[in-house]
């Protein structure tokens, strides 16, 4: 008992149990079977508490969003004071000056089964949480099925941050963002079962390195995109929304997809947009089961031998589709799936680092001497953050090692051309301010980021095609962004990457 009243300290010293009416944290008698229960809070901002009984108090977690039954959205979940028993019952007020103030109201609970309870190492939820990872099933009116709470990388000095994630089990609902089953539910029987059709067929990498991509059934054809959560802020600096970045993408894609088209994706993904380092941030390489059949696959095999559905985005109805997802950034290999072993293009990577963007200038354009003399087409665009892309076809025989091999030779001429403002040294403490020529990236399953792309910066700044004479010193990368773009591109009789897109067809269909 004393034990419990130890670990309800923090939920004391907080609170002035004369002014508030939340319940003292005295001990109660456990429940039958352990609950949750979900508290809707009206504080200064509207949030959610997650909590979980566990040894004889509720383990808690604040999330900002309302949580969700779609696989899909992960919800930031920042862990908390423990709470006493005795709050899983608690709806009120908490008055203005008290910790917390605002309306409280229960908005789902129930009983709840440890997952890892029943493992071969088995976990209490105790465990778990030191372990930074738990998987319960929850029996809710609302949150039903199995839900995993995840420990994010802790920062020092920053909240203990978890993703609150709906598992894939018969009681998730694709697409449901508002998290209440009992509104998902009045999806049909048969839309149901369309979602258990349109999973992919597992194409595996064939010897010759050309993986099937999934057909496309005439009954699986695209359809429309429903966009969902238009409203929501994405770039907050920038004042973008999700229907902004929508619009960007359907407006731009008669540009960018023939620099994604049959190329294996990794999408950088942010459901919850730029809000903070504590928003979910990752790269996405595998493609859901429950994302729609007529999304193409390839079938690849990581490093470690498991299997992986690369998205490939061949057409509007896919890149809209992976957009509302929250994917802001599409990643590409350098090579397409007809054959994956030869890269049709080349890439040298024109890292700054400490250096000013006017050197980064004065390097792409020896780089662009060097490749003219030798009678090889270069092409020029800003990464989207601080530095250059030069661009090349690869015409030569051979596939990744002779291309990347070819590449540090080239970009070694630049440096002895420059020995005091290029390096292709890869480690930072070493490059004294010099800029980085990087090549590295041109290997097999890496990738890189495709002209007329968002970049992850709070500008929302992108990726964009240059004339090599537009490359002065005083260009400043961060005018190229969501906003001012359009303009640009409707100045523009045509497309500097229009020949290299044309080489693509002629070099990557060498074997």
């Amino acid at each position: 008992m004393r034990a419990i009243s130890m670990v309800l300290e923090a939920y004391k010293q907080k609170r002035n149990f004369g002014q508030t009416p939340e319940p003292r944290p005295h001990v109660a008698a456990s429940y039958r079977k352990p609950i949750f229960v979900v508290q809707e809070h009206h504080a200064s901002r509207l949030h959610y508490d997650f909590r979980l009984e566990a040894d004889g108090v509720l383990k808690s977690w604040a999330v900002p969003k309302r949580p969700t039954v779609d696989p899909a959205i992960k919800r930031l979940a920042a862990r908390v004071e423990d709470h006493p028993l005795a709050y899983a019952d608690f709806s009120g007020t908490i008055p203005a000056g008290q910790y917390g103030a605002g309306v409280v109201k229960i908005w789902d609970r129930g009983t709840y089964e440890n997952m890892l309870a029943s493992k071969p190492h088995a976990q209490t939820i105790t465990d778990g949480i030191a372990a930074g990872h738990l998987e319960v099933t929850l029996h809710g009116r609302k949150l039903k099925g199995g839900f995993a709470l995840i420990r994010m990388q802790q920062e020092r000095g920053k909240k203990d941050n978890w993703l609150l994630i709906k598992m894939k089990d018969k009681q998730a609902r694709p697409g449901s963002a508002d998290g209440n089953t009992q509104t998902a539910a009045k999806v049909s029987q048969s839309a149901r079962a369309r979602t258990a059709t349109q999973r992919p067929s597992r194409s595996r990498l064939s010897a010759s390195s050309r993986p099937a991509v999934s057909s496309r059934p005439e009954q699986s054809r695209p359809r429309a995109v429903k966009f969902t959560h238009e409203d929501k802020m994405m770039f907050p600096e920038a004042g973008i929304t999700k229907r902004d970045v929508l619009h960007f993408y359907e407006r731009i894609a008669a540009r960018l997809l023939p620099h994604l088209r049959d190329r294996p994706v990794t999408l950088e993904r942010l459901p919850e947009g730029l809000d903070g380092k504590a928003a979910p941030h990752f790269w996405q390489k595998n493609t859901p089961s429950y994302y729609p059949q007529w999304i193409p696959r390839a079938g690849l095999f990581s490093e470690t031998g498991k299997s992986v559905q690369y998205a490939v985005v061949n057409d509007r109805e896919t890149l809209l589709y992976l957009v509302n997802q929250g994917a802001l950034t599409f990643h590409v290999w350098f090579s397409r799936v007809q054959n994956l072993d030869r890269p049709d293009f080349v890439l040298f990577d024109l890292d700054p680092g400490e250096a000013s963007f006017a050197e980064v200038v004065t390097v792409a354009k020896q780089l662009h001497s060097i490749l003219e003399a030798e009678k090889i087409a270069a092409f020029v665009k800003t990464s989207g953050k601080s530095g250059l892309h030069v661009l090349t076809p690869w015409e030569q025989a051979g596939g990744y090692d002779e291309a990347r091999g070819w590449a540090l030779h080239v970009a070694q001429r630049v440096i002895a051309e420059l020995p005091d403002i290029a390096t292709v040294e890869r480690r930072k403490d070493k490059r004294r301010r010099r800029v980085y020529v990087d090549v590295m990236q041109n290997a097999r399953g890496h990738h890189v980021v495709p002209p007329y792309v968002l970049r992850v910066v709070p500008q929302a700044t992108v990726s964009i095609p240059l004339e090599w004479q537009e490359l002065i010193p005083k260009l400043d990368p961060r005018q190229f962004n969501l906003r001012t773009i359009f303009r640009r591109l409707a100045r523009q009789k045509t497309d500097p990457f229009t020949p290299l897109v044309k080489l693509y067809h002629k070099t990557g269909s060498r074997k």
